[in-house]
Formats: C-alpha cells, structure tokens, sequence
C-alpha cells in the first residue's frame, strides 16, 4: 500500500539524531518542564518571527487556553469557519462560547473574509481563522475588516513554515496556534503543541493555565489544567524543525508534479494566492466525478487516499444546538462532498510519484 502519508521514512532519515536527543533526555533525569522544552520555545517562536512560545499538550489545548487567557467566556460569540478539523471547534465550545460559522471560498479553501463583518455582533469577542492544508489566510486584511478590538486567534496548526507575502502563519496576530501532532509538518512521537505571540502577558498567562494556574509549588493564582509538553516531545521536535524548510520543499515539489501531471478533467486542486507559499501539509483537491468510486478504484490499486472532510462541522450532530441548517453554508458543503486528498510526506519518492500519476490519469470508472 502507498500511504497518503507514510511517517516511517522521516523517521529513517534522521534517526541518529533523534536517537541522541532521546537519550541527551533519558540521561538528564528532567522529564517535564525543563530545559529542552524551554529550547524548543525559543527556537519555534524564533522560526516564526515572534516573541513567546509556550508548549503544550496538543493544538487543541492551545486554542482553548488562549482563549481562556483573552478572557473569552460563556455566552461569547468566536468566528470561524465549517471546513476544518473537528478540534478547531471543539476548543471554542471547551472554552464556554459559541461558534458562528463563516462560509470559505470555493478556491482557496480558506474563510470568506467578506462575509465576516456581517457575522460580527456585540457577542463577538475572537475571529478563529484555519490556515487549511498549509494555505494561509490574509490576516492583516481580517484585522482590516474585524477592527483592533476583536483578538484574532490563528489556528496554524497545518500551517507550519507557510507565508503570505514573507510573514510566517501564526505571526500576524494576537496569538498563533500549531500543533505537533505525528502527521503534521512538524510532527512529535505523540501529541504536542505550541502557541505563539509577541503578547508577554498572553504568555505568561498561558504558562499559568498550562500548570493548574501554579504561581509556584505551593500556590495556585488562577485555577488552570494540565497540558504540558514533555521534554522528549520537544527534544524530537527540535531535531526535526532544523529540517522543515528542506521538507517543506519537498511537500512544494511533489504537489508541483501532481498540479501539473494530473488530469484537469479530473481535478480542480486549491487554489494558493500568488503571495502565498504553502508547506501544503495535505494536497486535496476537488474531483471532478464520483468520489466514491474513484477511491475504491484506488484502494484496489493499493493508493491510499483520505477525505478532509467528510462533513462540515455545522452540520455534525454534536453541533445541532447551534441551529444550522443544511444550505446555510453551501460552499462548505460543496466542498465536502468532493475533496479528496492524495498521498503526500516529503519522502515520498518520486518513482512512486509517477506511479501513482500514471494510475490516477489511467483509472476507468466501472
């Protein structure tokens, strides 16, 4: 089987050093909140072009907690969009508000910036735009459009390496948020993530609510959880992120291949602005045909392919008490029921490439 994303070749090519950060980590005896991770703060923040990183368990906790920290609470309104992961919402209702759905564009993918001052209210108190695939969304021109008074919260988590017009994801407003789980562009051995910010008492407030609100050990200030990043995590993630340049070229060169080789009868791949450089984190793209034969077609060729997503989020069951209809969203909607994603990882070798090309431009609808 071709695996859309296979993660053991990344593991092949750089196992000596990973080896060796594991150990340095083993050897130290420090397992949480030590100095690995505080490297690794430093390093990320600096690749990002900011000022602060505070780890994390995983990307959701990030976007909850920063919205926790932005003093968001019940009956607050955050702006969003229905084609992302399942997370991205889960964290604006963990965090006591309400999400309110703004359509994408059919292109890009991307939230429809032009439909969001008829989504503010009085209520609003944060914008959530998702950087989908590694797209990225033009924040200064939401800041434009929302006004100072509204925290925008970048939700990076497939946006690692990205830029629009220069400037990194997760760079543009108050507060970026990745996520380091196993398949992403920087992906850990587990989960993980980082939120990023030129805000220093965003941060140190974030630093509180990842140790239970703990000024020191012996008193709590705030009443916060437990979402730490460990020092193995961060030792393995500062290995690989002197790589993610080079990886996401990679990613660059083979979706270049799959947008130039593959049938246009068959494909209308996401649309990148001009001022935009995607680490494109998964290559999906709108078939043109039934969707479900060509994967079955492709499963029995042994290629592996993924849907991202199947449903969009206003319509999931669990998000019925927001009271969305089917047709409210259309381009969402569209677009769910035809994306498919193809098979993408930097080692992903370029002979395969061209077999799966070949095999995608062969196929025949039964």
């Amino acid at each position: 089987m071709i695996w859309r994303c296979d993660l053991v070749p990344q593991y092949e090519a750089y196992r000596d050093e990973i080896h060796e950060a594991i150990e340095r980590v083993l050897r130290s005896g420090r397992y949480i909140l030590a100095s690995e991770g505080a490297a690794l703060e430093r390093e990320f923040a600096d690749y990002i072009g900011v000022k602060h990183g505070v780890g994390l368990a995983n990307a959701t906790d990030g976007l909850t907690l920063t919205l926790l920290a932005l003093g968001i609470k019940a009956g607050d309104e955050v702006i969003t969009t229905p084609f992302t992961a399942i997370p991205t919402v889960s964290a604006i209702i963990d965090a006591g508000a309400t999400p309110v759905f703004v359509d994408v564009c059919a292109d890009t993918f991307l939230m429809n910036v032009d439909k969001v001052a008829a989504a503010i209210t009085p209520r609003t108190k944060a914008i959530m735009p998702v950087h989908i695939f590694g797209n990225v969304l033009d924040v200064p021109r939401l800041r434009e459009i929302a006004g100072p008074g509204i925290p925008i919260v970048e939700d990076a988590s497939q946006s690692h390496g990205s830029t629009i017009r220069g400037r990194q994801s997760g760079s543009m407003a108050d507060a970026g948020v990745f996520s380091f789980y196993p398949t992403k562009n920087l992906g850990a051995y587990g989960d993980g993530g980082m939120v990023v910010t030129n805000n220093p008492e965003l941060s140190d407030r974030l630093k509180l609510l990842r140790m239970y609100g703990m000024s020191d050990k012996d008193h709590i200030v705030i009443n916060g959880v437990n979402s730490r990043l460990d020092e193995l995590q961060a030792a393995i993630l500062r290995v690989k992120l002197k790589h993610l340049d080079a990886m996401n070229l990679s990613r660059v060169r083979i979706a270049e291949r799959y947008r130039r080789e593959l049938r246009s009868d068959r494909f209308l791949h996401q649309s990148i602005p001009d001022q935009v450089v995607s680490n494109y984190h998964v290559f999906v793209s709108r078939f043109r045909g039934d969707r479900a034969a060509f994967i079955r077609g492709m499963d029995a060729m042994q290629i592996q392919t993924n849907i991202y997503y199947l449903v969009p989020l206003h319509l999931q069951e669990a998000n019925q008490f927001l009271g969305y209809n089917s047709g409210d969203l259309p381009v969402a909607e569209a677009l769910c029921e035809a994306v498919v994603a193809l098979p993408l990882f930097p080692e992903l070798p370029q002979g395969t490439l061209s077999h799966i090309i070949q095999t995608i431009n062969d196929w025949k609808s039964a």
